[in-house]
């Protein structure tokens, strides 16, 4: 019987310590969604901040590095919280890197997306820019196109089950394109959040 209290006792203590870490941001979360409204819970901050793969750097101004090998090569991150399908559903653009991390862009992006089972997925996760989400759409998503160096620029179509290359615009036709940053999505969308 002693036994079996005992072997409850320590169930119990981890079922209340795995609900309190679930509670609690991680070191990289805390940084990384620092100053961002955004209706994420602490365990899908947890969960994109994990799926990232940063860690801290111990840099105060870039704080964080892709792994211990690269603390040398700091960088910052940029979370751009929008619900670009109008579902009541957060997609989670994160700007970060460097010429180290991201070649001649100098910056990578991705884009974390709920996918049927509820799970932020990365939908995107290369070199460039942050994207200007163009009036064009398919299934509910507009078409990003993603800057970087060069003189075209891919657009990425939501395909019903993640973003994939459509088509290239030229540098001549980018100023026709009717367009709107993702930074100003994500700036007029975290308005509308209650605190």
């Amino acid at each position: 019987m002693k036994k079996l209290s005992v072997l409850v006792t320590l169930l119990t203590c981890a079922i209340l310590d795995t609900n309190a870490q679930s509670n609690t941001l991680n070191n990289v979360a805390t940084t990384l969604f620092k100053n961002v409204k955004t209706k994420l819970t602490v365990a899908e901050k947890n969960e994109i901040a994990t799926k990232l793969g940063f860690i801290l750097s111990g840099n105060k101004d870039q704080p964080f590095a892709s792994d211990k090998d690269s603390k040398d090569y700091p960088f910052t991150a940029t979370v751009l919280p929008t619900d670009m399908n109008k579902d009541g559903k957060e997609e989670i653009f994160v700007s970060f890197g460097n010429s180290y991390t991201s070649g001649n862009a100098g910056t990578s992006i991705a884009l974390f997306i709920k996918d049927a089972k509820g799970i932020y997925v990365n939908h995107l996760g290369f070199p460039g820019m942050v994207p200007d989400a163009l009036a064009t759409a398919n299934l509910g998503y507009p078409d990003l196109l993603i800057g970087g160096p060069g003189m075209e620029y891919p657009v990425w179509r939501w395909n019903g089950k993640a973003y994939a290359f459509n088509r290239q615009v030229k540098d001549a036709a980018y100023e026709k394109l009717k367009k709107q940053s993702i930074e100003d999505v994500s700036k007029v969308y975290q308005i509308t959040i209650k605190e």
